[in-house]
């Protein structure tokens, strides 16, 4: 009876998508958690370290953390154990290769298992749009499309995924030589805020530098405004980093150009706010 059954695929998802446990749980979706590095201690973002403590960490020292993408070992030992459930094919949604080495270690780590059985697939993405990619796929794969199938359909909604971010502190910037000392000084002094998205070859770039967090806000409202989504299909996500307070404008603001559109609300991926910093925001959306 199985052999007439469809095969079964797994979804993986890199941590960095930000998805709730209830929304790994009700899809299905196993998960490859990236670590961030407080000096000698690591840990699995979301899963060994929240949030709230997060910050706590990094206000305690003076250097940023570092991130770093699972081993290929870690990552084997997923593989392995979920071809061991049943599951014929894996597909498993990485972070933007550009952003992170997590790419390269999954298909590593594919071809120690069987690279014929495990589809690595580069979001190009990062936080809500490639978590919203990997709840597609699982719909499709829950639903019994094949590996083939599910990959077409990822192929076709990657060109319409957007992430833009609003940074409300430029100190991690700072920290982590993304902007200049002076740079992050006059900022702050003139209150800049920088926005910026995601390209199309998954690289972090600005949008705009704004002069104040509200108008940063703005920005990121303008930005779905103009991408004329339709709401009976389409969906958009709102992530922040411990700041509910930008969360909920953003919310407030969104449901007066798109009344009727859902809206998934998630936390920010810990390893895009170690650059990010605490109080960033990000809006995002899948055009299906």
């Amino acid at each position: 009876m199985s052999s007439k059954l469809s095969k079964k695929v797994a979804i993986v998802s890199d941590s960095t998508s930000g998805l709730t446990d209830e929304l790994l749980k009700e899809y299905h979706i196993f998960t490859s958690y990236l670590m961030i590095i407080f000096e000698q201690d690591s840990y699995q973002e979301f899963k060994e370290v929240s949030p709230e403590k997060f910050i706590e960490l990094s206000n305690a020292q003076k250097e940023l953390p570092t991130t770093s993408q699972p081993s290929p070992g870690l990552t084997v030992e997923i593989y392995e154990n979920i071809l061991k459930e049943g599951y014929d094919e894996i597909i498993h949604l990485t972070i933007s290769s550009a952003l992170s080495g997590s790419y390269a270690s999954a298909v590593s780590a594919a071809e120690m298992v069987d690279a014929s059985k495990i589809h690595v697939y580069d979001t190009k993405n990062v936080a809500y749009p490639q978590g919203a990619l990997a709840i597609e796929a699982a719909k499709l794969a829950n639903a019994g499309k094949s590996a083939d199938e599910v990959l077409a359909r990822l192929a076709e909604l990657q060109e319409n995924v957007k992430l833009i971010a609003a940074i409300d502190d430029m100190t991690n910037l700072k920290k982590g030589g993304r902007v200049s000392a002076i740079s992050a000084s006059l900022g702050s002094v003139l209150q800049i805020k920088p926005v910026l998205s995601v390209n199309p070859e998954g690289m972090l770039e600005a949008e705009a530098k704004v002069r104040t967090f509200k108008k940063a806000i703005d920005f990121l409202v303008d930005a779905a405004k103009e991408a004329k989504l339709d709401a009976s299909k389409d969906e958009i996500g709102i992530l922040h980093m411990e700041n509910p307070e930008a969360a909920a404008q953003i919310k407030a603001k969104v449901l007066e150009i798109y009344p009727d559109i859902d809206i998934v609300e998630l936390p920010l991926s810990l390893v895009v706010s170690v650059h990010a910093g605490p109080g960033a925001a990000a809006i995002g959306w899948i055009k299906r």
